[in-house]
């Protein structure tokens, strides 16, 4: 195994190769059971990535108590305010329907928020849309197309600064079958109370909406890695934000999030939201309460960050139909939060 995750001393390196062992046996035991009660299909499916994510498991399995190693990112030329609307004929409105509220860069997922599968999704094939700056552990994988188009730019110019290709996502979109199948894994590994502190339940995964990928790393060697922002992977802890994207899970949120800290998960929430995140150290949770205080007819959120100057406001939801302000002349988005209302981001600058 890789330097990175050896122990220090003969007596740790023993007891951490006896837990290897046991892991494989039990990782390695799962798989084969798995396989004799699937259909010809899915066996070869599971074959294709069986012995990827046993690796994968036994990283984890015995690895999940390391500390972080973090490198903290530096925001310079921020600069957040709140103003009031100053001209109302500026503004129009259109109408958003109960069920958007479901659906956004924004939505919030989690152990009390149920993900709403869409009839129409904006999933695409990583492996038909990636560049060579990473890889893939399976050519199955799919991700929200604006996830993807971000984490490429991201991933091209890691690779550009660091010269380092070997980030490999690990997950990106699962259904419930597949977070069903996931959660069954790590229950049998941890027992059922620590797996549902590391894996949601079925309909609450971030993985659900394409939004999110889970990252290792894996060398020119054939060696896996946890990634923990270690050495100069770290760049991606640094930079994420300007990409729109976020570490979603740190262990000091835990109790917010319901997760204990991923160090490898992370979600895309779009620009300006992900420089905010990650300037106030916001989870998720915390960061879509904060934005209820900027009502249209109250006072908005400004930003001024890298890639322009941002205004940010929130819409609350109404019933079937709710009426939202949008100006009329400036490019906007608008997400639902899957809870109560709606996030409006205008692009001022």
């Amino acid at each position: 195994m890789n330097e990175a995750i050896k122990t220090s001393t003969g007596h740790k390196t023993s007891r951490s190769k006896l837990q290897r062992f046991r892991g494989v046996i039990i990782i390695a035991g799962l798989v084969i059971l798995t396989l004799c009660f699937c259909s010809q299909t899915k066996v070869k499916k599971l074959m294709a990535k069986g012995i990827e994510r046993v690796f994968i498991y036994i990283d984890e399995y015995t690895n999940k108590q390391d500390e972080t190693v973090e490198k903290i990112p530096q925001l310079k030329g921020l600069a957040i305010k709140s103003c009031k609307v100053q001209n109302l004929q500026d503004y129009e409105y259109i109408t958003k329907e109960k069920q958007d509220v479901y659906s956004g860069d924004l939505i919030l997922i989690n152990k009390q928020h149920t993900y709403h599968f869409p009839c129409e999704s904006d999933l695409v094939r990583v492996n038909g849309g990636k560049n060579d700056a990473y890889k893939i552990v399976d050519k199955e994988i799919r991700l929200n197309k604006q996830m993807l188009h971000h984490f490429n730019q991201m991933m091209w110019t890691f690779a550009r600064d660091t010269g380092k290709r070997d980030i490999v996502i690990t997950s990106g979109y699962r259904d419930l079958e597949d977070q069903k199948e996931i959660l069954r894994e790590k229950i049998c590994i941890y027992g059922r109370k620590e797996a549902l502190a590391w894996a949601m339940q079925p309909g609450h995964s971030e993985h659900h909406s394409g939004y999110a990928a889970d990252i290792s790393i894996f060398t020119d060697q054939g060696n896996y890695i946890r990634y923990r922002g270690q050495d100069e992977y770290g760049w991606i802890n640094q930079n994420c934000h300007k990409y729109g994207i976020i570490r979603r899970y740190s262990g000091e949120k835990k109790e917010l999030t319901g997760v204990k800290d991923e160090e490898w998960h992370y979600r895309y929430v779009g620009v300006p939201h992900s420089y905010i995140i990650t300037a106030d150290k916001f989870c998720l949770e915390e960061y879509i309460e904060y934005l209820k205080q900027f009502t249209f007819d109250s006072k908005h959120l400004q930003i001024q960050c890298d890639q322009g100057k941002y205004e940010i406001y929130f819409v609350p939801a109404e019933g079937e139909i709710t009426k939202v302000m949008i100006p009329i002349d400036k490019k906007y988005s608008i997400s639902g939060n899957n809870e109560d209302g709606f996030i409006v981001t205008v692009k001022l600058k």
